[in-house]
């Protein structure tokens, strides 16, 4: 309970979220310094804002009142300006989410029909606004491209050689974008020509250390095997040519992850170790939910960072006096994303995998009514989090639209902390692929 303590009480700096309390009372004026902060609304045009601020006013409810509760239908979402409202999962326990905190800037709820309870602990005011606000910045078409967007970028980014001539390199193709290793790349393209398993096992045995590393994987607990089998082209018959492929692929991106320099060698390393875990815990919960081909998320978990590799790379060879780790591990949350799309649409990725190092982190993004891969990348960087710095970052559970389509609606940071400690076992033999 002390890490969740510490997940929903630590307040920020925030001039629209003052310790006194607001006097109680109907119509309290919202403001645009108050919208400034909400998250995606403030992705708004400043002008719009301002409209929307004359055109709002905030509800008030005394301690003790329902927001809304499980079967509930409302077009609207729900933020908080001022109070407390505790969010009821189940009969396990609660959250807590405290006007001026860093979750107070989402919404608290996603969408209809809600399947939690969201009670007035104190005096509040809260903002209702149209669902559509969700779109607001909304990540783009399927199969686009998309450019780097400097306006997003801190300061120190914006005015940075460095970063600036890394987005014009890539925006005019002048940069080097990483390859996919061979045989990965033989073997996608054998694959789609409906080769059979003895042409794909030959394919892989031009690399004797990844067709040992294919045998390894048949013979695991992940695929529970009722026999051992010792060579290649039983290994692909026992998974089958898509997981196959995508097995190699994923086993032979790690050589990607390559620098000479000692603090870009060091970053890329951490990258891939963040990287086999996040897609670990990718396999696990595709495994469990059904619905998401488990190696297809192992592959996506991986590729999820992709974009860090040419930035990094670049900066190990821009003519500066000396490599400033501060200013590369500002830009790359902002750079990471577009790169990486890039890449993998240079690798010839479907787009459900090219959209993932975009979306991977886009809490708010709405992928339809089933689980999709990229609820599953998410859901599974969301839990990476739990227990971490980076969770008083994170909107409510219940704001994030793929949260609600786990099978077991595990919207809450115990929830999600008792499933880790239970899938332990699995995520630990995932990452072993790839010591």
């Amino acid at each position: 309970m002390e890490i969740l303590n510490r997940f929903f009480s630590r307040k920020e700096e925030n001039p629209t979220a003052p310790e006194s309390a607001v006097p109680a009372g109907e119509g309290m004026p919202v403001t645009l310094d108050q919208l400034k902060q909400l998250i995606p609304i403030r992705n708004m045009d400043e002008e719009d804002l301002m409209t929307f601020a004359t055109e709002r006013r905030a509800e008030f409810l005394p301690a003790g009142s329902v927001l809304f509760e499980p079967g509930s239908h409302d077009d609207s979402v729900v933020y908080l300006l001022h109070g407390t409202v505790e969010l009821s999962v189940d009969k396990t326990g609660a959250m807590e989410v405290e006007a001026g905190t860093a979750k107070a800037r989402f919404p608290l709820c996603c969408a209809t029909p809600q399947n939690i309870t969201a009670r007035a602990k104190t005096d509040v005011h809260v903002l209702r606004v149209s669902c559509k606000v969700m779109n607001v910045g909304a990540s783009r078409g399927e199969t686009s491209i998309p450019t780097i967007d400097t306006q997003y970028l801190p300061p120190r980014s914006r005015n940075s050689n460095l970063v600036n001539a890394f987005i014009q390199a890539l925006e005019d193709e002048d940069i080097q974008l990483p390859v996919l290793p061979s045989v990965a790349l033989k073997l996608r393209k054998a694959i789609e020509k409906d080769v059979g398993t003895a042409e794909a096992a030959g394919i892989i045995q031009l690399d004797p250390a990844i067709a040992a590393r294919i045998v390894q994987i048949a013979n695991s607990p992940l695929y529970l095997p009722a026999r051992p089998i010792t060579t290649c082209r039983d290994a692909v018959t026992r998974l089958g040519l898509a997981a196959t492929r995508n097995l190699v692929i994923s086993l032979t991106v790690k050589q990607i992850f390559r620098g000479t320099e000692p603090f870009i060698k060091q970053t890329l390393h951490d990258t891939w170790k963040r990287s086999v875990h996040l897609s670990s815990m990718c396999y696990v919960l595709a495994a469990e939910n059904r619905g998401v081909n488990p190696e297809e998320a192992l592959l996506a978990g991986l590729v999820c960072d992709i974009g860090v590799v040419p930035f990094l790379v670049f900066a190990e060879s821009f003519p500066v006096a000396r490599i400033d780790p501060e200013e590369i591990a500002e830009a790359l949350p902002y750079l990471s994303g577009p790169t990486g799309a890039r890449v993998l649409d240079k690798w010839d990725f479907p787009p459900k995998l090219m959209e993932i190092p975009l979306l991977a982190e886009d809490w708010f993004h709405d992928s339809g009514e089933h689980l999709q891969l990229s609820d599953i990348v998410m859901l599974s960087r969301l839990h990476s989090y739990i227990g971490t710095p980076k969770m008083t970052e994170l909107p409510p559970f219940s704001a994030i639209p793929a949260a609600r389509k786990l099978k077991d609606n595990a919207l809450s940071p115990e929830h999600s902390l008792r499933a880790l400690h239970q899938a332990r076992e699995k995520i630990a033999a995932t990452m072993k692929l790839f010591d």
